[in-house]
């Protein structure tokens, strides 16, 4: 069930228009509208005033399980407690701003990284070009409200295309962009500043964080 559905279904359970759970999420009944119609999803601030009203958790809105309005409070501590769902975002192009991009599903992350980096969300690492630091496959967490610095790893878009993972260094002349990776087939890239009035280069924001994919097999 979508994250649409999951607040048309509670607010129905609660008997309620959508220009009371406007009130209660602290939008408008229009925007209501969107996230039901699955035309618009809710952001997190929303999401969490639904929660706190009802005393649910914010993953009874967003995971994809029935929704457990009156939930048995025990004296043992949910998993969810520990966790917080974060955004994995598709492909990242340079073109595209960050908050255009579709959701492709929300993973939950520890609770101390996700508060944290409140702002970041996570990419799917396609290839083995810095296998040396994070595997294929992997889930690269992504801020893209702290600076990228000489040395950092960012997830880097060129010349428009889907953004890639690697090393980052900006000097007077240009910008390298360094893999690391057992496969020495992967080169380090120096884009000059002529270089990027045909090949821009767009910083989508800073590696801080990754784990296994959810898939791994050992």
């Amino acid at each position: 069930m979508s994250i649409g559905k999951n607040i048309k279904k509670l607010r129905e359970i609660h008997n309620l228009s959508q220009k009371e759970l406007a009130e209660i999420a602290g939008v408008s009944d229009k925007a209501v509208s969107t996230w039901e119609n699955e035309l618009k999803e809710p952001r997190m601030g929303a999401i969490q005033k639904i929660a706190d009203h009802f005393g649910i958790l914010k993953s009874d809105i967003i995971e994809d399980f029935k929704l457990n309005v009156n939930p048995i409070k025990t004296n043992t501590q949910k998993i969810s407690d520990f966790s917080r769902p974060m955004p994995l975002l598709g492909s990242i192009s340079a073109g595209i701003p960050l908050e255009m991009i579709t959701i492709q599903e929300w993973i939950n992350v520890p609770k101390e990284v996700a508060d944290q980096y409140p702002n970041a969300f996570l990419v799917k690492v396609q290839g083995d070009s810095m296998n040396k630091v994070i595997p294929s496959n992997a889930l690269a967490l992504i801020d893209p409200t702290i600076e990228v610095k000489n040395g950092d790893i960012a997830a880097v878009a060129v010349n428009g295309y889907d953004a890639t993972l690697k090393r980052f260094y900006k000097f007077q002349d240009g910008i390298t962009l360094e893999p690391e990776s057992f496969n020495n087939t992967h080169v380090t890239q120096f884009y000059s500043s002529k270089d990027q009035e045909f090949s821009p280069i767009h910083i989508k924001g800073k590696l801080v964080w990754y784990m296994a994919p959810l898939d791994i097999k050992f």
